[in-house]
């Protein structure tokens, strides 16, 4: 027995649907519903009357059975007014940001060369037009590579190792650490790795081997093809965690890649 209002399949002593809600009406399957003559099995049009046997409604899927249409797939938000200003604010950001890094050593350092005895003048403005220099490198190859197209691929790997590093003074001074890294083999064959620390580790987290990815080297960012199993999302300008519902980030309010 099938519900006529949404076609649910019903037990045999239902009162009301428990997909929608509506009362169930009690009607003979192998009652002809214009003559009431019996009805023989199989049969296509009522032997006493002529009309055309009523069959019960294919049972359509509730809604929760159907996975979003906008969860499987890339976004094409990316292409968005407002996503592609805010890609533009984000240039301009590392722009101004580039330019503090850049002029702090080459006024920091000679600063402390005129303010402490032990550290020479000559030696002071050295070494911040050479820090000066490594950080304006640094953040034009960043510019740089920001610039360059998306590009899609898939997770093959996944792997972790213990690792130390010399944290300065003493000989002994070392610090353990855990690397996360995430292998991603891309459509034109190149490889690309994602490799994270200790605690920030959201990538390898959040990707599975099999997964298809893109990139967005705009924003440094990269989204799932298929978040349909998902409960998170990250935002892909300002990289917050986002429950999988949220139609817009909860930090920056721009629109998240669904």
């Amino acid at each position: 027995m099938f519900c006529e209002n949404c076609g649910a399949k019903l037990q045999a002593s239902a009162v009301f649907c428990p997909n929608c809600g509506r009362k169930v009406q009690k009607t003979e399957l192998d009652i002809c519903v214009s003559c009431g003559a019996k009805l023989t099995k199989d049969a296509v049009f009522c032997i006493n009357c002529g009309a055309k046997v009523q069959s019960p409604p294919t049972p359509v899927p509730a809604a929760s059975d159907i996975p979003p249409s906008n969860l499987v797939g890339f976004s094409t938000r990316s292409n968005a007014p407002e996503i592609l200003a805010a890609a533009k604010s984000n240039r301009k950001s590392s722009i101004g940001c580039m330019w503090v890094l850049v002029f702090v050593p080459l006024i920091g350092f000679p600063l402390a060369g005129l303010l402490m005895e032990d550290f020479p003048l000559g030696e002071a403005v050295i070494i911040g037009v050479g820090v000066a220099l490594v950080l304006l490198i640094v953040n034009l190859l960043g510019l740089r590579n920001a610039k360059k197209p998306m590009w899609e691929g898939v997770v093959v790997n996944k792997y972790s190792k213990e690792r130390s590093e010399h944290r300065g003074g003493d000989d002994d001074n070392y610090r353990t650490y855990t690397e996360y890294t995430t292998v991603i083999n891309t459509d034109t064959g190149k490889k690309k790795t994602i490799v994270e620390k200790d605690s920030g580790r959201d990538m390898y987290d959040y990707l599975a081997v099999g997964d298809r990815v893109r990139y967005y080297p705009i924003f440094g960012t990269y989204e799932k093809y298929d978040k349909s199993k998902d409960r998170i999302i990250y935002c892909n300008v300002c990289r917050m965690l986002n429950p999988i519902a949220n139609d817009r980030c909860k930090r920056c309010n721009n629109l998240l890649f669904k």
